[in-house]
């Protein structure tokens, strides 16, 4: 059937696609320096990145802004196939199916590298205690940090451990530091960034400077948390409000295979869909834009 070919189109664009980014991540030259690896495009960074490429860095995509785009517009392009073939008289709803897909991509995106850079800040504040703990036990900034390094755990384990070794290359203390601004560009990993370059410069009480940024930052994240514990009620049943129809839609199909038919074969089956769908999205959005707490 014609439909299928379509289909089958677009699969193969985006396994085309797929093939390409995998062949880019495998056989580009890795930028490394050193025993450490140091990466070169971690130490090369511009000061103020896109937001685009900032929530990639807190991904770990390490890919051009242009590759995340265009894997995106080949998932839409396989999106608006399958729906056109479904409500072939409606070309306007497959577009507007595609362009919503595009949009929440976009949003996903950003609210994934959020809830990473809030997760990585929770963390650096018991990693500050620790390297209060350390300072006021006698040691170094230097061998304080090593020390929460190696007592700390996955992303903080990782950004402090590289601090440390940038440090001992003979950066200065702002290069030390650019890597884990830029990649979990929140409050508390900039108050702790300055209090490095203050205690590097100025020589100030780092202890002191560690225990301010600590109290603080945690302050916030009670007032987050609060915040967030009121509003997810309204959250989670966003959530699943949204998510049940797709979830009753296989399961109707499978057991009585004629249920969607009726709408695909009326006239403004077509209509309806993209209306519900365009609710759905709009719903989403306002619901998004509410829900979020920047603290």
């Amino acid at each position: 059937m014609a439909w299928i070919n379509i289909v089958e189109l677009g699969l193969l664009f985006l396994a085309v696609m797929v093939a390409g980014f995998i062949a880019y991540a495998r056989l580009r030259p890795a930028a490394l320096q050193g025993d450490r690896g140091l990466l070169l495009d971690d130490i090369n960074v511009d000061e103020k990145p896109s937001p685009m490429r900032a929530n990639m860095r807190t991904l770990n995509l390490r890919i051009e802004p242009l590759v995340f785009v265009l894997v995106t517009a080949v998932v839409s392009l396989c999106v608006f196939l399958i729906v056109l073939e479904l409500f072939p008289a409606n070309l306007w709803v497959a577009i507007a199916a595609a362009a919503a897909f595009t949009v929440m991509s976009f949003f996903m995106l950003a609210d994934i590298s959020q809830m990473l850079r809030r997760k990585f800040e929770e963390k650096l504040v018991d990693a500050l205690d620790l390297i209060y703990a350390a300072i006021q036990g006698g040691l170094p900034p230097r061998q304080a940090l090593l020390v929460a390094a190696e007592s700390s755990k996955g992303a903080v384990k990782r950004e402090l451990a590289e601090i440390v070794a940038r440090l001992d290359y003979g950066m200065p203390v702002e290069k030390a530091v650019e890597r884990l601004r830029l990649k979990y560009d929140t409050e508390a990993v900039r108050l702790f960034s300055q209090a490095l370059v203050a205690k590097w410069h100025s020589g100030s009480d780092f202890g002191l400077l560690i225990s301010s940024v600590s109290v603080l930052v945690r302050d916030q994240i009670r007032l987050r948390i609060m915040i967030s514990g009121q509003l997810s009620g309204a959250r989670y049943a966003a959530i699943f409000t949204g998510a049940l129809p797709y979830l009753l839609v296989p399961v109707f199909l499978w057991k009585q295979p004629d249920w969607f038919e009726p709408l695909s074969t009326n006239p403004n089956g077509g209509s309806y869909l993209m209306a519900a769908v365009l609710l759905q999205v709009g719903g989403f959005l306002w619901l998004r834009r509410l829900l979020r707490a920047e603290i």
